[in-house]
């Protein structure tokens, strides 16, 4: 089975079109993701990883490397 990183990235790649995974790393603001990308993307997040990310959780996540290490935890 893929890596928690692995399945991120295709899913950036896919739904945010993003496919440098350098970008894992910085700031969402920086790479162009607003606030209702960030909120469909944690949508198809839910889904695919079988998880609830509430609003308050995803408030401390700066960078998509944030949200998977919340993930892999």
């Amino acid at each position: 089975m893929a890596s928690v990183e692995e399945r991120m990235g295709d899913l950036v790649e896919k739904h945010l079109g993003i496919s440098d995974r350098a970008m894992l790393d910085a700031d969402l603001g920086e790479i162009g993701v607003n606030s209702v990308d960030a909120v469909n993307f944690l949508k198809v997040v839910d889904r695919e990883f079988g998880v609830e990310i509430t609003q308050e959780i995803a408030r401390d996540f700066r960078t998509l490397r944030d949200l998977i290490n919340y993930l892999d935890g």
